[in-house]
């Protein structure tokens, strides 16, 4: 990756939506019962906030990876005859998550809204009671030859079972609350942690007029991205520069989530067309979402010059190369134009296109480079 700027940061992609080549994983649903869906299956998560109670379930719908793939047209999501609600609920959740991903602009605040740290939530959940060390059929056993000595015992063959069934118990609960131990330390640190980000973040803004990267630093690392983000920048005055490393067009998710009673959890894929308009509305949706956090963060800033590339490969030296897609100038009074209050009905590549710019992309979401402002 070419640097052309002072400053660089990685930021780390937020846990509630992340975007890679091997699919899409999402933790979706209010606070205290969520929905995560993942390689590792769909699972129902319900607890109450700081009560320590934490249920979680594997749903019976598996993950689409393993499922019948549909062949109905692109876009169009399968559907079976009478598929459980909770399937359906699950497609719903998990095709709302992808449009997360393709419409982040609508993250952006307004220039005028206060900038505060919003601190990330422990991913982990609370450790669950282990399960028995013996299997079922083995305690069944032992319970239906405490039943079947009854008669001959006067009942005290259920004494043995009930000693045996309260020492496993005893003894899961143990290993809970070591494990629950655990946890809880590694929860406090994190919370610790983000404290301490807190401060930095408050005190990096108090300084903005005199180390003005120091505060975008900390706003640009506060920002929940789908994916692990390169951005590299500075300040000159009263002009930031900024470069982001955009996704791949191949780490789009390219299918819409169905479910059928048959398959389950389904996949039904899109066009290449509409691959590429989702791609667009994406990447132009980053620019979009760091322009309104940069111009937030340092008031003195009247004028950004973003740029955005990707890396390939190429065949003529096997090494990576930056591809620059676009690159635009934004004065703040342009940017003030903008109805923050109608995000909805903003179309990022519409926006970014009326500034001033250098991109050669075709009505379909084709991109050829370009070179960047400089």
């Amino acid at each position: 990756m070419g640097i052309r700027f002072r400053k660089t940061i990685t930021i780390a992609p937020g846990v509630r939506i992340n975007l890679s080549k091997s699919g899409v994983s999402a933790t979706v649903g209010p606070r205290g019962a969520t929905l995560g869906i993942g390689r590792g299956g769909v699972h129902a998560n319900v607890g109450i906030p700081g009560s320590g109670i934490f249920y979680r379930k594997k749903l019976p719908i598996p993950w689409p990876g393993g499922a019948k793939k549909s062949g109905s047209a692109a876009g169009a999501p399968s559907s079976g005859a009478g598929g459980a609600p909770e399937g359906r609920n699950a497609a719903d959740e998990l095709n709302s998550a992808v449009q997360e991903i393709i419409d982040i602009h609508l993250r952006t605040l307004p220039p005028t809204a206060p900038l505060a740290y919003t601190p990330s939530e422990y991913g982990e959940p609370a450790p669950e009671l282990p399960p028995s060390p013996f299997p079922l059929w083995l305690r069944g056993a032992v319970l239906a030859a405490a039943l079947a000595l009854t008669y001959f015992t006067w009942g005290l063959s259920f004494i043995p079972w009930a000693l045996w069934e309260g020492y496993i118990y005893y003894a899961r609960k143990k290993n809970h609350g070591l494990l629950l131990a655990e946890w809880e330390e590694r929860k406090k640190a994190f919370e610790r942690e983000e404290d301490k980000r807190a401060v930095r973040f408050e005190e990096a803004l108090k300084l903005a007029g005199e180390k003005p990267e120091a505060a975008l630093e900390a706003v640009i690392s506060s920002i929940e991205w789908p994916r692990e983000t390169h951005v590299s920048y500075q300040v000159d005055g009263t002009i930031a520069f900024l470069d982001v490393d955009l996704p791949e067009i191949e780490d789009m998710p390219p299918v819409v989530y169905g479910f059928s009673k048959r398959s389950g959890l389904t996949e039904s894929p899109k066009s290449e067309t509409q691959v590429r308009k989702d791609y667009a509305r994406h990447v132009h949706g980053v620019a979009f979402l760091l322009l309104g956090e940069v111009f937030r963060a340092v008031p003195m800033v009247t004028e950004i010059v973003l740029s955005g590339y990707t890396q390939k490969v190429q065949s003529s030296t096997g090494r990576e190369e930056d591809q620059y897609l676009f690159s635009l100038r934004v004065h703040r009074d342009q940017w003030n134009d903008i109805n923050f209050f109608a995000l909805a009905d903003i179309d990022p590549v519409e926006a970014i296109g009326g500034f001033e710019i250098r991109r050669n992309m075709t009505k379909t979401g084709i991109f050829k480079t370009i070179e960047p402002f400089s």
